[in-house]
């Protein structure tokens, strides 16, 4: 492979894929890449979740929930403003790159311009609305400390999800999968010294996410290097900026209302009902993330694929639902059966509030796993208006139906209604797919 060729071929796949292909049996066939890709991503999700559950585990161990309840509130928010930096940006260059496979790199630094200078801009302005609208998260922006970790954090986080995107239009999730458990072995290492050195909890949880989010990001630099001789340089391509704009834009409205939901109901919970209750529902939620990641991740694996071979829609849906709904049920029942002893870990206090919700939330797999298709399909066939309108009210209504649960029946009946209203969207999506593959396959 020439350098700055990044046309993945089944030999100069690592030896993990070319067995995992040897091991399916179906060699380079048309489904291999989006199979293989979507393993490593899950593979990568469930590190990350794994990682990040032994760093919630040791947070738990060492403060007061209190202070976890504060950082994991400042966590979801540093979440909620990388989805909205990016902009679509990841999007854009997962729709742009087979366009531009032999020669990415100016797509590549235009994204990274982009989302660095937004999550800059996010950042302070989410700092700025701490301190003057929010109560419990205005202690982020009032500690000089926590508000230059935040910033970090948000950029860094930004980078390394921009960099998510650039691995699954390459069709290389194994990328991911190095840089997620670097990160994971770092937030623990970084925590531990903090604790170590009596460290205030939210200051030493947030520098743990911004240290070893820096060092996620060098890992992305050297592998984009060793992989397509890449080298980022400091140049904005107006044509490249306009496209990636364009493109990303309706991508973000839609991936704005996939993820808003869920990342700002830690926010709610710690301002609507106490730091201590997010406390609980972040770990549960933390823990059916692991479930959720499946479908999220083959959804990412199916937008890049149904990018690729836009004529053979079906098919392309048909094996990565069935990819998902397999490995995604099986890891519900695992965690059906394991709630009280996985959130145990964390003590018991966290085990009695939240091994109920935890069951609830991971039954969401199924109709979550509709949803992500639906959404794949919608991003690459360009329906996005209908997407977006559909994910904007589904969000909305789902939010305000499970906080208002949670505040008048607890966390119990705020995973309930969670629930219910994913079952909904769920119907809805699997009609509307099964409309526009029949649609497309009859053109």
């Amino acid at each position: 492979m020439e350098p700055g060729d990044a046309r993945v071929s089944y030999e100069a796949m690592p030896l993990l894929y070319r067995l995992g292909g040897r091991f399916l049996r179906r060699g380079p066939g048309p489904n291999a890449h989006m199979t293989l890709s979507s393993v490593a991503l899950i593979a990568a999700r469930v590190a990350a979740s794994g990682f990040g559950f032994l760093a919630w585990l040791l947070a738990a161990r060492l403060f007061a929930p209190a202070e976890v309840g504060l950082a994991a509130g400042a966590v979801a928010a540093m979440m909620l403003a990388v989805q909205i930096a990016l902009g679509g940006s990841g999007s854009a260059v997962i729709a742009l790159f087979p366009g531009r496979r032999s020669a990415p790199s100016r797509l590549f630094d235009t994204a990274v311009i982009v989302v660095t200078v937004a999550a800059l801009v996010v950042a302070i302005v989410f700092l700025v609305l701490a301190a003057t609208r929010l109560d419990e998260l205005r202690a982020i922006p009032a500690d000089a400390g926590l508000a230059v970790a935040f910033v970090v954090m948000t950029l860094f986080g930004t980078l390394n999800t921009l960099y998510d995107y650039v691995s699954v239009a390459m069709r290389r999730g194994d990328h991911v999968l190095v840089r997620n458990v670097a990160f994971g072995v770092m937030t623990l290492v970084v925590l531990a010294l903090g604790a170590a050195s009596a460290l205030d909890g939210p200051f030493a949880i947030l520098l743990a996410w911004a240290v070893a989010g820096s060092a996620a990001c060098a890992i992305a630099w050297a592998q984009l290097r060793h992989a397509v001789g890449y080298v980022f340089a400091a140049r904005l391509d107006p044509g490249l900026t306009r496209s990636v704009v364009s493109t990303g834009v309706p991508n973000w409205l839609l991936s704005l209302t996939e993820r808003l939901p869920a990342l700002i109901m830690p926010v709610l919970v710690t301002e609507l009902i106490s730091p201590e209750a997010n406390a609980f529902w972040y770990a549960a939620w933390m823990m059916a993330w692991v479930v959720l990641i499946i479908p999220t991740s083959v959804g990412q694996s199916l937008f890049a694929e149904a990018v690729h071979r836009p004529t053979e829609i079906r098919e392309v849906v048909r094996h990565g639902t069935r990819t998902a709904l397999l490995l995604g049920i099986s890891a519900a029942g695992g965690m059906l059966l394991l709630a009280e002893l996985a959130l145990g870990l964390l003590g018991a206090q966290y085990s009695a509030e939240g091994a109920l919700p935890l069951r609830i939330l991971v039954l969401s797999v199924v109709p979550f796993t509709i949803v992500q298709a639906y959404y794949a399909v919608s991003r690459a066939l360009g329906r996005l208006p209908e997407a977006i309108i559909t994910g904007a009210i589904g969000g909305a209504v789902a939010v305000a139906a499970a906080v208002s649960a949670g505040i008048g029946g607890g966390l119990v009946a705020m995973a309930a209604a969670w629930l219910a209203f994913q079952c909904a969207l769920g119907v809805w999506a699997a009609w509307r797919l099964s409309r526009i593959s029949a649609a497309v396959s009859d053109t």
